[in-house]
């Protein structure tokens, strides 16, 4: 029998989806949908919206070869799909080749952002569309629950509605769902709307897993007298941009109020965050009393209780981890992204982790999002059909 021994936090659902299938008949017109260009690109198409595959359609390619019509199709030229676009078995056997047991699978880059063209237009189509994402995410994880572990898309159209599909992705067996904004649809902290989401989500024990961030960016004020300025000092003048904005917020607004609720920021790396908690907590220390933000606790030390990070290739995360603690690392491959490590997971693993104590590469690759995810470590896993 087989156990986790690598579990990549951060994977991507690049697959052509058949969106028509999964949408009402009334929306079956304005889904996306696959088109191919003559040069054997794939491209999707949305009423007038056109996106591209480039990046998200890596799929292991050497980089000498990623040109032309192959760097954004979904398909070898025989039809065949290419690594990483195929169904869950053919999911599984690539985890097996990689030398992963077990994958968090995010939206595919393209699609919160793509579908977000629809809000204005239709706001029902807008919803149906992410319903039928998260149901076909369902579907296709259902294969192996414990090593296709599913996040959703949430809906970015106010609290009811992302309550509402909260619930629903729960009832579907996902285990996690993925914000781009907050819970109340705009780019801003609302507080006591967004509160309604943390409680469900608590409740309902579904994880919270944002890609790098979620919001946006603050700008620069003139004024530095705001509520909101440990969330500037966090993004707008270090160099990891909007996720320590996202990271601020949450210090300012959140965790105070919800002592056991914890976030999951995929594809951060890690290196940065020695440097970040010295730096948050240096600034907090200096102007918490001119500002009149006095906090329970250190930022560096809310970090550690409530947020979990992911790095791909940085080679400072686990150097630096006396700095930042072992507990808020995990580990992805991104596949099949441009900048993942398949299919060579083995090697990048080893690199990363030379002289690393076993005990300590296990916590990251096994342990951290075990304990994250709600899954048991010393479970037999699926095996590969």
């Amino acid at each position: 029998m087989r156990k986790y021994q690598v579990i990549s936090a951060d994977g991507h659902m690049e697959v052509p989806i058949q969106w028509d299938k999964y949408v009402p008949a009334k929306y079956k017109d304005r889904a996306p949908r696959l088109v191919r260009r003559e040069d054997g690109s794939e491209v999707w198409r949305m009423d007038e919206w056109e996106r591209e595959n480039i990046a998200n359609l890596y799929c292991g390619m050497r980089y000498n070869e990623f040109v032309g019509g192959l760097a954004g199709s979904y398909h070898f030229p025989d039809g065949s799909p290419r690594p990483g676009t195929g169904d869950a078995v053919q999911r599984l056997r690539e985890q097996d080749f990689d030398g992963i047991d077990a994958e968090v699978l995010y939206p595919p880059v393209y699609g919160p952002p793509f579908l977000r063209n629809m809000i204005a237009r239709d706001k029902d189509c807008y919803l149906a569309l992410v319903q039928g994402y998260n149901t076909f995410l369902a579907e296709f994880c259902s294969r192996a629950p414990d090593r296709l572990i599913g996040n959703a898309i949430l809906p970015e159209t106010g609290i009811d509605d992302a309550l509402a599909e909260l619930a629903r992705c729960r009832k579907l067996g996902l285990p996690s769902i993925s914000p781009a904004t907050w819970p109340n649809g705009s780019g801003e902290p609302k507080p006591q709307i967004d509160e309604r989401f943390w409680a469900a989500a608590l409740d309902l024990d579904m994880k919270i897993s944002p890609h790098m961030n979620f919001g946006g960016m603050i700008a620069p004020v003139a004024n530095v007298k705001t509520t909101e300025w440990m969330a500037f000092v966090a993004g707008g003048i270090g160099s990891v941009g909007a996720v320590a904005t996202t990271i601020g917020q949450l210090i300012l607004h959140v965790f105070d109020r919800f002592p056991t609720l914890k976030f999951y920021f995929a594809e951060t790396n890690g290196g940065w965050l020695a440097h970040y908690f010295n730096w948050l907590d240096e600034y907090y220390l200096r102007w918490f009393n001119y500002l009149n933000i006095k906090k329970k606790k250190l930022p560096s030390d809310y970090i550690r209780e409530h947020l979990r990070f992911s790095f791909i290739h940085d080679r400072l995360a686990m150097q630096l981890r006396q700095y930042t603690g072992i507990e808020v690392l995990m580990w992805g491959s991104d596949f099949p992204h441009s900048v993942g490590s398949f299919p060579d997971s083995r090697q990048v693993l080893a690199e990363i982790f030379e002289g690393v104590p076993e005990d300590e590469k296990y916590q990251v690759l096994v342990a951290n999002p075990c304990a994250f995810f709600g899954l048991d470590p010393e479970h037999d896993i699926t095996a590969t059909p």
